[in-house]
């Protein structure tokens, strides 16, 4: 969401100069975090079990097109972005950088479960301390590796 609302901004720019450091940023967003990690690494875990990342009690909050509109509708559009709009890809050392604090960040999940004693996502409570440090760095591979292959992607289309 604050991609596509800052490339919104960014459109509406009288100058589009791709040096500016409004489309400098929105191009970090695009490379490093919003390719389609969520999209896929969700419906992964959905497809094997529901319940491990989106229990049915949920669908009294939040309504299925809800679901579809955070964890697969973004995936059209992102590839749409892809083919329609170049970007410029930071230099790895620097991708990899974001990636590492924001993977960092988002260990706080882990301080939920420390202070409230509930997991966000009710799978992250079947693995051992072991399992979790694996799980963490499984993640963490394939979004660098999804990294890799949208900054190739992107490259062969543009």
């Amino acid at each position: 969401m604050t991609f596509f609302g800052l490339a919104a901004v960014n459109d509406l720019q009288p100058e589009k100069k791709a040096e500016s450091t409004l489309s400098k940023f929105k191009d970090l967003l695009f490379s490093v975090f919003a390719f389609p990690f969520v999209v896929l690494l969700f419906w992964a875990i959905f497809a094997y079990d529901r319940e491990l990342v989106y229990p049915a009690t949920i669908d009294t909050f939040f309504p299925p097109w809800m679901n579809h509109a955070m964890h697969t509708f973004v995936l059209p559009i992102l590839l749409g972005e892809v083919l329609m709009q170049p970007h410029v890809y930071p230099q790895t050392k620097h991708a990899l950088t974001a990636l590492g604090i924001v993977g960092l960040a988002y260990l706080s999940i882990i301080w939920v479960y420390m202070s409230v004693g509930i997991w966000v996502y009710p799978l992250l409570g079947r693995f051992s301390a072991a399992g979790l440090v694996g799980f963490f760095f499984f993640n963490m591979s394939v979004v660098i590796l999804l990294y890799l292959l949208g900054n190739e992607f992107s490259r062969r289309v543009w």
